[in-house]
């Protein structure tokens, strides 16, 4: 477990510029950074240019997204983004359960975010269409569980082969597949972030998923 605080001065995210490094790397508008790498909050409200450096310090920022706190990988940068500095009224402490975890976070416009650990791990192995289904990726589940039904339908033999198969293909492709599957279902790709709790992981999952439908409302 590691306990950090935050004080001082940060940056809010007043906006993020289309198509520019900070919405790759999954900024969005009210984003609280708490620490921008090696640089304070500040530097990349005073010196914009900082905003590319970051991508060389290699990194993380933290971010706070209304009361989830996470990391954000600097690759890329975050030119794109206008901060304003933000006073904290109080420290903001963050307890984490062990090592930080990374994801690959990718986002569906106006809808919902996705985060895919870098492996899969290995209780899912055995269950692809459970883990389908699990990270929401409803065509693929749809089309396994059609082929476990036309293969039982056949024999015992063809669901095991199929069934098999099925397992193999998950454990072969890992995190690589479920990502280029759920860009067939509309998810873009972001920067990858990494959280210090398991449960931040829905967490990250909902707020950011609400945000994105109330900023689509507001269009």
């Amino acid at each position: 477990m590691g306990v950090e605080t935050f004080s001082g001065i940060v940056a809010i995210v007043k906006s993020v510029r289309k198509s520019s490094s900070a919405e790759r790397m999954g900024l969005l508008k009210d984003d609280v950074i708490l620490r921008l790498g090696k640089h304070e909050p500040l530097e990349g409200v005073e010196v914009p240019s900082t905003l590319d450096q970051i991508a060389k310090d290699q990194e993380w920022l933290v971010v706070q997204r209304d009361t989830v706190i996470f990391r954000m990988s600097p690759a890329g940068g975050a030119a794109g983004a206008v901060l304003d500095a933000h006073p904290l009224p109080d420290d903001v402490v963050y307890e984490s359960d062990g090592p930080w975890k990374p994801y690959y976070a990718l986002m569906r416009p106006g809808d919902a975010m996705l985060l895919i650990p870098e492996q899969i791990p290995a209780y899912w192995w055995p269950f692809p269409a459970i883990a389908y289904g699990y990270f929401r990726l409803w065509q693929m589940m749809g089309a396994t569980l059609f082929l476990y039904r036309i293969a039982y339908v056949s024999s015992v033999f063809a669901f095991g082969v199929v069934y098999f198969s099925t397992c193999l293909i998950l454990i072969s492709g890992g995190s690589y597949m479920l990502r280029d599957t759920a860009g067939k279902d509309g998810f873009m790709p972001r920067g990858r972030v990494a959280v210090g709790k398991p449960s931040d992981v829905s967490a990250l999952e909902r707020t950011t998923g609400a945000i994105l439908r109330l900023a689509n409302k507001r269009r």
